[in-house]
């Protein structure tokens, strides 16, 4: 009986040895770097605005996506930037602060491309020169998400500097006619149940579960019921037909036809 339990069991051992690297135990992926929480805040920057007098005004929240040559890459949302046309939007002088504790270094930011926002391209891409250190957040995908997954957000709420904060998927796709947003019109969005106020537009929501970005802050509601949010699919086409040139305004309106009003609207 021993000896047949000892073959048995040198059987097993040679079973297990012989399955592939990998199959024996599950394998676990690696912690990240640092907390979420760092993560996300190390990537988001204010965006300022300046004026013909040079005085600098916080009007959004941008995160940085990319890494390019000299610099990195941000989004944030279209209607953060004055004027409706591209020529009248390049016009404007924008920067980004890291917004660090007890040091205020402000970036020039060029802005690439400012979204229609007629069609629901609530987006800003802007490229920043610079050697200080940003974190680069992924964009992932909302498709995956299910309602009551947890997604946390840093933003300028209110000017008060860079804050974070904690919610959940209140609903991943509103199926009702187009929200209006005064000059924006908003299409295919997610609601949010998380905080935030003037100043946090254009802020990530980052999945606790993928670590990446699954959508952008926009807007909210009259009433307490989420904050509205453009899912990142919607921000990835933006994204391809910039790179591609391809990216065109619904309106025809030439660049000519733009007051000084709109120049100044924001």
């Amino acid at each position: 009986m021993r000896k047949a339990i000892a073959v048995l069991f040198a059987a097993l051992l040679f079973f297990a040895a012989s399955l592939p690297i990998g199959a024996q135990t599950p394998v676990r992926l690696a912690a990240p770097s640092k907390p979420l929480v760092n993560h996300v805040y190390d990537s988001v920057a204010l965006l300022y605005t300046q004026d013909e007098s040079g005085d600098m005004k916080m009007t959004c929240t941008a995160t940085a996506f990319a890494k390019t040559q000299t610099g990195y890459r941000f989004v944030s949302a279209a209607h953060c930037v004055p004027g409706e046309s591209d020529r009248v939007q390049k016009l404007q002088k924008f920067y980004i602060s890291a917004d660090s504790k007890g040091q205020k270094n402000y970036f020039v930011a060029k802005l690439i491309q400012a979204g229609d926002k007629k069609m629901g391209d609530d987006f800003s891409i802007f490229e920043v020169d610079t050697l200080d250190h940003f974190d680069i957040m992924m964009l992932g995908d909302e498709a995956s998400l299910k309602i009551g997954d947890r997604v946390v957000n840093v933003a300028g709420a209110l000017g008060l500097g860079k804050e974070y904060f904690e919610g959940y998927v209140s609903e991943i796709q509103l199926d009702r006619p187009p929200l209006s947003g005064g000059e924006v019109t908003w299409t295919n969005v997610t609601l949010m149940q998380i905080g935030g106020a003037p100043g946090s537009s254009g802020s990530a929501i980052v999945s606790v579960d993928q670590n990446a970005i699954v959508g952008f802050l926009v807007g909210a509601s009259d009433s307490d019921i989420g904050k509205i949010c453009v899912p990142v699919s919607k921000f990835k086409a933006f994204l391809a037909a910039v790179d591609a040139g391809t990216y065109k305004k619904s309106h025809n309106k030439h660049d000519d036809d733009d007051s000084d009003d709109d120049a100044h609207r924001h």
